[in-house]
């Protein structure tokens, strides 16, 4: 049974974004000494989820231009809301969180707070340059965003001019020569550098130009989506540092893949297709309504997880089970009023056109 991915919205997406969310909740709870999943370690996994966040952003924004109308691009309007969605969904409760931070800082009520924030760090973070803790990601995204409108616009062009051959080539090169400029072996921890991460949202857009030029799904082309979408599962689950410490039977390195961006450029876009392309059995597992919920809140539940984690293993001196399930309810009525009150609202917010 084929489906349409021309609309706005996949439900199976939100599920991708609720995996994102997860990884870097399972990473950071197994640095935290927490039993995620007793007898295999998840330490080392979180930047793997940020990037597939990276990836998924990037699919989703460039295929929203590509199906724009050709009048669409030379309107004001459409540039304006198009800026204005964009700072809506990550500002407000990106400065909920900094201005709390200063605050606590400042004060010194909660000194096991995560995210220290004196007047230079809060103007650093407010101008992009800086990024404690998951903060880091926040400058890269943004910054993106400034750029995502002429990528989109040079693959539709490459596209037009010699098909998708033409556009996988030039995204290709892009993505080799901007790791020429910014190699990843010499990439900063959390670095907020635009720069080291671009191969991971080229590849995204690229994605998004096969998606959106990609005919009605033949079964043999879901078949073939579903394998791809299988091997990038299971090359995921294989760079797992407990996973490929015990393959490969060296020794445990936690940031063995946090520079491997173009490994997951390729891994997470093809996962993405084959979501979106391939068979309804592989699609179904993200269409999980809990999954999908997590992918709603995702954003918040980023922001908010490391302080519901700080304090439970601090304040509340919790560890083990308990710790974990503590966790998971605060993180969820947290991230879900945080939803409720700050993004969701916002989210309806349009340029008058």
């Amino acid at each position: 049974m084929t489906h349409s991915v021309r609309g706005d919205t996949l439900p199976a997406l939100d599920g991708l974004r609720g995996l994102a969310v997860g990884i870097v909740l399972m990473s950071h709870l197994a640095n935290a000494g927490l039993p995620v999943l007793p007898g295999l370690s998840l330490s080392g996994i979180g930047k793997s989820g940020v990037y597939l966040f990276f990836v998924l952003s990037a699919f989703l924004l460039t295929r929203l231009l590509l199906q724009w109308p050709v009048a669409n691009w030379r309107r004001g309007a459409s540039w304006a809301d198009y800026a204005l969605r964009r700072v809506l969904r990550i500002w407000p409760l990106y400065l909920v969180v900094l201005l709390a931070s200063a605050v606590i800082s400042a004060t010194a009520v909660a000194p096991w707070w995560p995210y220290p924030m004196d007047a230079v760090a809060l103007l650093r973070h407010l101008t992009l340059q800086e990024g404690t803790s998951v903060l880091w990601s926040i400058p890269v995204e943004f910054h993106y965003y400034l750029w995502l409108p002429l990528v989109a616009w040079v693959l539709a062009v490459a596209q037009r001019a010699g098909g998708l051959l033409l556009a996988s080539a030039l995204a290709t090169s892009a993505g080799v020569a901007v790791m020429i400029l910014w190699p990843p072996s010499a990439s900063l921890v959390n670095d907020v550098r635009l720069g080291p991460y671009l191969v991971l949202f080229f590849a995204g857009g690229l994605a998004a130009l096969v998606s959106v030029h990609q005919p009605t799904p033949m079964p043999r082309s879901e078949r073939a989506f579903g394998w791809l979408g299988l091997l990038a599962l299971l090359a995921f689950v294989a760079t797992v540092p407990a996973v490929a410490a015990a393959i490969g039977g060296g020794a445990f390195q936690a940031d063995l893949n946090h520079r491997w961006f173009a490994f997951f450029a390729v891994a997470w876009s093809a996962l993405l297709l084959a979501v979106v392309h391939g068979p309804a059995r592989l699609r179904r597992p993200f269409e999980w309504r809990p999954l999908r919920w997590l992918g709603w809140v995702s954003f918040s539940a980023y922001l908010w997880h490391m302080p519901v984690l700080a304090v439970v293993t601090g304040p509340m001196g919790l560890a083990g089970a308990p710790a974990l399930a503590v966790f998971a309810v605060l993180t969820a009525l947290v991230s879900w009023a945080s939803w409720r009150l700050v993004e969701r609202p916002l989210q309806r917010v349009r340029w008058p056109r």
